[in-house]
């Protein structure tokens, strides 16, 4: 890479905080399955990142989830993964932001508590800063990845909520020069039970009420976009206390700042930095981006990832194109003879526009050519495109697609204008028109009602449907394989925890106890998921595998923004080199659209004078120990 610097470079850069912004690398996608001659797609992309972030100076780099494709990623995976940030984030260059929050607080749910950077046992000269996402959750683990790379001290993860009843997200207080920056986050958590919690006013989001002005960015990793009813988080229902918005789980690349009126923040959605998926939305150009934060003002410079392998999406409709007829052919025949030409004269050539010309971008392409058809006899076999390009493309057994061309008339067209290709493909699979407008329902609320049936009731007993739709979300959202049986194991061990307990000793009266349980457990939907939920940490405790419960149904271009003037800090100072520095109590209370509490959060801050200023006059100090001060309301 060529060095790249500031565009001005008499800024003063004290003031300036320079944030890299990344979301859902997947780290160890399809690493066993190799993809041509390469499986090592998403370790090239992410060591292009850290690239990035060393060769722009970033203060930190802030991640949205997902670095991990697998909940339960292999030793090589991990092994690579502390190679790179080793290689990249360990260092002596200084760091210039002071960490001002309470480590004992954001890091709770951390081995140990405390930011990287500051532990005399580390050289960390670029801190990474992550939450986890729905791949590498690790509520059915006694620990996950990340709480891996967190206790080797490489990674500063947060965000983690265990309570699923009440959600309490206190800020990582960042200061440089005088910017504040007040970091919230908030991993992974099923969409229906966090759009619940939202709408029950059960998410508290507490501010730092010293420090008026604090730019305030929050990460999460939930569904934008809305695949079903509470099925996601609406984007303008968060805080509007916020400033900036860093959105992870959706692959699509948006990672220009978009302005929503409604809360007055911006978004920013920076997708996935390699294609997991062959749809249209993952064939769109990869970015990560450099958050720049001065005071209240920021923008955004958008890089282009070079090392990410050439995808193109096609979408071909037979009915629309001029086939060549031979009657001496079947139809079949001479489609295939028509998209195999396609192939090599359209979407080559464009494949071939993709390629970066950087020595590690994977040269062989993803291909995904979606052809519609109206009758079957326009099919032909796709193994035989498949071994003609085997040594040309990355992905020869599903290059090809079919789907049934179902055509949409104009009212059914007009009324969905928000009907997204995706969303078409969806409808086309699963039949949609006008007729039936309920093709959007769950798997998951399928299930339920199905085993609500009076002639389908006995049909679980020691499982109860809460277990099974709790399964069936973690191994579709996480990929984990255990889940089912782990889900079994716990409630039949419950099951007979409570059949230990009845006074039964027929066949028969042990039948009926196991379907009476079954009964109470159905009855009392949220003490069945707390009980799951109770089971997840005792068994975390003990050291085995344990899980939570959701069963709830339900890129070089720049650009300047700011939000209204919300006031100057005074504060000036670097990183601290003492490690008995002052701590403050610092009142922190909850955004506007939360409840009337107050919380306590403490503040660490330098010793200097000016330091102590900043914060205002009414506090008074006490002598606490040798090295320590501790500054207290007067009030």
């Amino acid at each position: 890479m060529s060095s790249k610097k500031d565009n001005n470079a008499d800024e003063d850069t004290s003031n300036i905080v320079k944030i890299l912004i990344a979301t859902d690398i997947h780290l160890g996608f399809e690493y066993n399955k190799k993809r041509g001659q390469e499986s090592d797609d998403s370790f090239t992309t992410f060591e292009e990142i850290l690239q990035y972030g060393k060769e722009y100076e970033v203060d930190f780099i802030l991640l949205g989830g997902d670095l991990f494709h697998d909940t339960k990623p292999s030793q090589t995976t991990i092994l690579k993964c502390m190679e790179l940030l080793r290689k990249y984030c360990l260092g002596s260059r200084e760091i210039k932001i002071q960490f001002l929050s309470d480590p004992e607080v954001v890091f709770n749910h951390c081995t140990y508590k405390t930011v990287n950077y500051e532990d005399p046992n580390l050289n960390v000269d670029m801190p990474v800063f992550s939450i986890h996402g729905n791949h590498d959750d690790p509520s059915f683990g006694t620990v996950g990845s990340m709480d891996l790379l967190s206790v080797s001290g490489l990674i500063n993860y947060f965000g983690k909520w265990t309570d699923l009843t009440q959600i309490t997200i206190p800020p990582l207080i960042l200061k440089k020069g005088e910017t504040h920056i007040a970091l919230y986050g908030l991993s992974y958590i099923n969409d229906q039970r966090l759009s619940r919690l939202f709408r029950d006013f059960k998410v508290d989001m507490l501010r730092p009420t010293e420090i008026s002005d604090c730019f305030n960015i929050f990460v999460l990793h939930q569904n934008r976009s809305p695949y079903s009813e509470y099925g996601y988080i609406p984007q303008h229902k968060l805080p509007s206390f916020l400033n900036f918005i860093i959105w992870g789980h959706e692959h699509e690349c948006r990672i220009t700042p978009e302005f929503i009126p409604e809360a007055e923040y911006f978004i920013s959605q920076p997708g996935s930095s390699i294609a997991t998926s062959l749809c249209e939305s993952e064939a769109k150009p990869k970015y990560i981006g450099i958050l720049s934060v001065n005071k209240s003002k920021f923008k955004i410079t958008k890089l282009k990832l070079q090392t990410v392998r050439p995808f193109v999406f096609n979408n071909l409709v037979i009915q629309d194109e001029e086939i060549p007829k031979n009657y001496t052919e079947q139809l079949s025949e001479s489609v295939y003879n028509f998209v195999d030409n396609y192939i090599q004269n359209v979407i080559m050539p464009q494949a071939a526009t993709l390629l970066s010309g950087h020595p590690k971008q994977p040269i062989l392409p993803l291909i995904r050519l979606r052809i519609f058809y109206s009758c079957d006899e326009e099919m032909f076999d796709e193994m035989k495109l498949a071994q003609k390009y085997c040594d040309e493309i990355a992905n020869p057994m599903d290059m090809i697609i079919f789907r049934k061309q179902k055509i949409l008339n104009k009212q059914s067209k007009s009324n969905n204008p928000n009907f997204s290709d995706d969303l078409q493909n969806m409808a086309q699979i699963l039949c949609y028109d006008d007729d039936d407008r309920n093709w959007n329902k769950t798997v998951q609320g399928g299930v339920k009602k199905y085993f609500s049936l009076k002639e389908n009731k006995d049909k679980l007993t020691v499982l109860t449907v809460n277990g099974l739709n709790e399964a069936l979300n973690r191994f579709v959202d996480r990929g984990d394989t255990d889940a089912f049986k782990d889900i079994v194991n716990h409630q039949m061990k419950k099951t007979i925890a409570h059949l230990e307990t009845c006074d039964i000793d027929t066949t028969e009266s042990i039948c009926n106890a196991i379907r009476n349980f079954r009964d109470i457990r159905m009855e009392d939907e949220q003490e069945d998921i707390m009980m799951l939920q109770t089971s997840s940490n005792s068994t975390k405790n003990r050291g085995e595998e344990s899980f939570q419960s959701d069963m709830d149904e339900n890129e070089d271009e720049e650009r300047n923004m700011s939000r209204p003037k919300r006031g100057r800090g005074t504060g000036q100072g670097s990183r601290g080199t003492g490690r008995g520095r002052a701590k403050l109590k610092t009142k922190i209370s909850p955004g506007p659209s939360t409840p009337a509490l107050t919380k306590v959060l403490h503040v660490k801050k330098s010793r200097k004078k000016q330091d102590q200023n900043y914060m205002g006059s009414s506090y008074k100090t006490k002598q606490s120990g040798a090295n320590d001060i501790i500054l207290e309301d007067s009030d």
